[in-house]
Formats: C-alpha cells, sequence, structure tokens
C-alpha cells in the first residue's frame, strides 16, 4: 500500500458581461493504492485498486503553485493548457455519471415498459428442448420452435443462436417456461407458459453495475379466460404477444 499526493488546479469560467474571466482554485489530491494477491506489485496475479481523496488547498503563494505546474502564471490560457501529467489518476466523483452522459440518470422520468423492446432487432430463443404433453407426439418443442421463429421473423425480428446472441447490444434471451399438471388425472389436468426477455442492464444509480434483468414478459394457460385452443397454440400466444408490443413501440 502506498499514497501519492498530487496537487490540482481547477479554472471555473464565469461570464461577466459577454467576457470570460478565470478563477483558479487548488487542489491536493491524495491516491491510496492497495496491492491485492501475490507477487506485487508488478506480478500477473497482483491486484491494484486505487482511492482518492481531496482537500481544497488554502495557500497565498499562487507563484509556487504555478511554477509546479511549470507556468510563470495562471492567468491565460494558454498557461492553463499545458497538458496532463502521463500519470495523472482519474478520479470518478459523484457526478460522474452526468459528466460523462451529459445528463443524470436518476433524473430521467420513468419510460413506459414496453421501450425496453425499442430497437430490438434480434433475440435468442430456444424451444427445442420442450416436454411433449399429453397427446402430441415426441419432436413437439422442435416444431414449436420452428412455428414460433416464424412468428417473429415475420416480423422483422431475427432469431441468433446462443453464440451470436453474446454479440448482440444488450443481449437479448427470451426464455420460456411450459409446464403442466400430471396428465394421469385428466379431469384436473391444466398447463401453463410464461415468457421472459432479458437484457443488460445498467444500475441507474451506479452505472458500473451490469446485470442481465427481465424486461418483458407475459403469461397464458389453460386456465385464462381469453385461451381457446391447445398447448402449442398458448405457446405461439407468447409470440404474438411479443410482436405485438415490439411492433407498438418500433413502428411509430
Amino acid at each position: 500500500m502506498r499514497g501519492a499526493v498530487w496537487a490540482l488546479a481547477a479554472v471555473a469560467a464565469l461570464l461577466t458581461g459577454g467576457a470570460v474571466a478565470a478563477e483558479d482554485r487548488f487542489w491536493i489530491l491524495w491516491e491510496r493504492i492497495n496491492f491485492i494477491g501475490q507477487h506485487c506489485p508488478d506480478g500477473a496475479s497482483c491486484l491494484v485498486k486505487k482511492s482518492y481523496t481531496s482537500r481544497p488547498l488554502e495557500t497565498e503563494n499562487e507563484a509556487f503553485i504555478y511554477r509546479l505546474f511549470g507556468v510563470s502564471g495562471g492567468g491565460s490560457n494558454r498557461a492553463f493548457a499545458v497538458g496532463e501529467h502521463p500519470d495523472a489518476p482519474t478520479v470518478c466523483s459523484a457526478n460522474q455519471s452526468s459528466l460523462t452522459l451529459g445528463f443524470d440518470p436518476e433524473a430521467l422520468p420513468r419510460s413506459e415498459k414496453v421501450e425496453v423492446l425499442r430497437g430490438v432487432k434480434a433475440v435468442h430463443v430456444d424451444l427445442t428442448g420442450l416436454r411433449s404433453p399429453p397427446g402430441f407426439s415426441d419432436g413437439f418443442g422442435e416444431r414449436v420452435h420452428q412455428r414460433f421463429v416464424r412468428i417473429l421473423t415475420g416480423a422483422g425480428i431475427r432469431v441468433v443462436d446462443k453464440d451470436a446472441v453474446a454479440h448482440l447490444p444488450g443481449q437479448p434471451v427470451m426464455n420460456l417456461y411450459f409446464s403442466f399438471t400430471d396428465p394421469d388425472h385428466d379431469c384436473d389436468y391444466e398447463y401453463s407458459v410464461f415468457a421472459s426477455l432479458s437484457q443488460n442492464v445498467l444500475l441507474a444509480r451506479d452505472l458500473r453495475i451490469k446485470i442481465p434483468a427481465g424486461v418483458w414478459s407475459f403469461s397464458t394457460g389453460s386456465t385464462e379466460k381469453d385461451h381457446t385452443g391447445t398447448e402449442e397454440d398458448a405457446i405461439l400466444r407468447i409470440a404474438e404477444a411479443f410482436v405485438r408490443d415490439h411492433s407498438r413501440v418500433n413502428n411509430r
């Protein structure tokens, strides 16, 4: 563990009567470097973690500070534009997200949920492993998968394999869960379908956190009042619902 103290100058531009005036402020920046692991500090298994703390530097000897920066005075813009030190640290401040993005993520109004489908041009979905319900022959999953894919591609939504989805923006993946009760009890037989589209998302409060999260979902089944048809029809209704919501936001 070691510490380094850096002297920084920050210039604030003030508009006064149409002219631009410069005000110099000086800061002390303390960099602490922690080495974690083996064969530190330069070993391949050594992790480096940096943290910073800062304080304003109150001094009347500004000439000394200017000399530290290699200039005779700070009155001109040319004197300020001396360039960064090659080892100058990058400090993430509390408003770093706003500075990087140009807006505050937390201040954005909450979007309509269907907006998560805007710009989605391809997804990964694989129904080939679905178990055949009673009354359907083997290969149920493969047949339903082909019909499901035709509905999506007919709407201009490509379906890609598991390897290709890693290269898609947001990596959208549709997971579908199909279940049914014990077929030996015909009087109580029921089935249900639930699907969820996941995409990689960033937390508004901390843009360093990225996780796959369910952003769209739809469910149906034999107990739904508006359901008609077979188990296969219920599964394909997921594709129809996805296309409907996708068209709603992308065809505006």
